[in-house]
């Protein structure tokens, strides 16, 4: 970890969507917390609800890591992976199963969970080069 405390440009755009990921994995996890499968099967229903645990329960490492991006190094990239993951299988089930409904939702959450990781690594990158050129300084 580097020892540098300044918030730069590419500081803050990381911890927004840090922030931002933070909000869709609450949202989605009190989502299927509360509304399990929509099919109802036994199965599918233990699966959501378990999922919305993990959602929840990885919210507040976002939110961690973007309280503490100064100082903060290859965890952000290991954060923007399942980010990335995430937005692949919603491809994956619209291509084997269609569009959900409402489908602008479903499209803007996959699209957000496919750009948001690309900028994260992007932005933390030129965050980290930043510190590296400050300190050899």
């Amino acid at each position: 970890m580097a020892t540098s405390t300044s918030l730069t440009p590419a500081n803050t755009i990381v911890r927004v969507c840090l922030l931002l990921v933070t909000a869709i994995a609450l949202g989605d996890g009190l989502q299927q917390l509360v509304w399990g499968a929509p099919a109802g099967a036994a199965d599918a229903n233990n699966l959501h609800r378990f999922m919305a645990g993990i959602h929840i329960g990885w919210a507040p490492l976002f939110a961690w890591a973007a309280a503490t991006i100064r100082w903060q190094g290859v965890l952000v990239y290991f954060l923007a992976v399942p980010i990335f993951l995430g937005g692949v299988g919603r491809l994956v089930s619209f291509a084997q199963h269609g569009m959900p409904s409402p489908a602008g939702v479903f499209l803007a959450s996959a699209l957000l969970e496919l750009i948001l990781p690309v900028v994260i690594i992007w932005a933390h990158s030129t965050a980290l080069r930043s510190r590296r050129a400050r300190a050899a300084a």
